[in-house]
């Protein structure tokens, strides 16, 4: 049987070979078969990924793994090289703007509020807390480069709703910021009174409850609980307590955290000591008729 690709020699072996996309099996001589098996190696080329290329760029070929690249792929990587390092001079070259200093922020003076808006020297905005609105005037006053700070103690953010007001500009300016806080925080306790007393009473039955029952009590956590019911007795809606009452324990409660500084045990024991003494306070206060009334 003469061999099946050059027709002229004895076949000897049998060889696969790809033909109109098809593997036909071909029997052929020595040297026709040795001829394949090289063109078949020239064939089986990979893909290499060069080394040494700016960062974010590649070139691949397509060749032998053991053949060197050729010339032009080493003028191409110099010229890359060179480009992006004059790119990068360029741009370092380019001065940067001064930053900006930092405006000097100042804390309001709070001292001649109404005294039915504040606690000691904060703002008092646990009307707006209720309606939902505190997050949303809080990100007003920081469009204005102002910033009302609430204290943050024992895991409890923005304690009682209190807040300063840090600002930056002129001081009237702030004092106009005030005054529209003020507003809101009116209408906000207008609207829990009369739009929204099932929330309002709610948020005084709580307070109550946790009060007359705790067997531990966190000082911010007693901070917070008075926060409403200081407003039902703004409102007259409390028998037992007046607002009085509720502002001296207010001014008592410690929120510098010294308390952090005493060990597990003795802070137990005060914990236990100031729920008792708030049982004990608050076991006879109730919401009186008018707020009975208002509650239906």
């Amino acid at each position: 049987m003469k061999c099946e690709i050059c027709n002229k020699l004895k076949a000897e072996t049998a060889i696969t070979k790809l033909k109109d996309g098809e593997e036909q099996e071909l029997y052929v001589c020595h040297t026709c078969a040795a001829a394949e098996r090289k063109n078949r190696q020239q064939k089986s080329q990979r893909t290499r990924k060069m080394t040494g290329l700016p960062p974010g760029m590649s070139i691949t070929l397509s060749g032998n793994a053991a053949d060197a690249p050729p010339p032009i792929i080493g003028a191409i990587l110099d010229a890359v090289n060179g480009l992006v390092g004059n790119i990068e001079g360029a741009v370092a070259a380019i001065p940067k703007p001064p930053a900006e200093p930092e405006k000097k922020m100042y804390d309001f003076p709070l001292g001649r509020v109404s005294a039915k808006f504040r606690i000691g020297s904060y703002l008092h905005l646990e009307g707006l807390h209720v309606i939902g609105e505190l997050d949303a005037v809080r990100r007003a006053v920081r469009a204005l480069e102002m910033e009302l700070v609430g204290i943050d103690h024992e895991g409890i953010n923005f304690v009682g709703h209190v807040f300063t007001l840090r600002y930056s500009g002129s001081q009237e300016r702030a004092k106009r910021v005030v005054r529209d806080l003020l507003a809101q925080e009116r209408n906000a306790r207008v609207r829990i009174f009369e739009d929204m007393s099932r929330i309002f009473a709610d948020s005084i039955c709580r307070a109550l409850a946790i009060l007359k029952n705790c067997r531990m009590l966190a000082a911010s956590e007693l901070f917070d609980l008075l926060s409403p019911l200081r407003l039902a007795a703004l409102e007259d809606l409390l028998d037992g307590i007046t607002v009085e009452e509720i502002e001296t324990i207010l001014s008592e409660i410690d929120l510098s955290g010294n308390e952090r500084f005493l060990d597990i045990c003795e802070l137990d024991k005060l914990d236990s000591a100031r729920a008792d003494e708030a049982n004990r306070r608050f076991e006879d206060v109730v919401l009186n008729e008018r707020a009975e009334e208002r509650f239906r």
